[in-house]
């Protein structure tokens, strides 16, 4: 059974830049580095149309659990 969803009735909520910190040395020296999203790319049911999306994991893991994607399938359930 596919699933078809509206973009405007599911949130891909998140930040578009990563986050920032510091890189750590074995000397304790301190430099800026950033968090850069995993991202995947997703194929998704959009209004009926197929549609790639680059999605972070937690995204897509929301995606999963509604049923929205078959991104990757537990071989016992498939």
């Amino acid at each position: 059974m596919v699933k078809y969803f509206s973009m405007a009735g599911f949130a891909f909520k998140y930040p578009r830049v990563s986050h920032v910190g510091n890189k750590v040395s074995h000397a304790k020296n301190r430099t800026k580095r950033k968090f850069k999203y995993n991202l995947h790319t997703v194929t998704v049911m959009v209004e009926g149309v197929k549609k790639r999306l680059k999605v972070p994991t937690k995204v897509l893991r929301q995606l999963k659990n509604a049923g929205l994607t078959t991104h990757w399938i537990k071989p016992d359930q498939a």
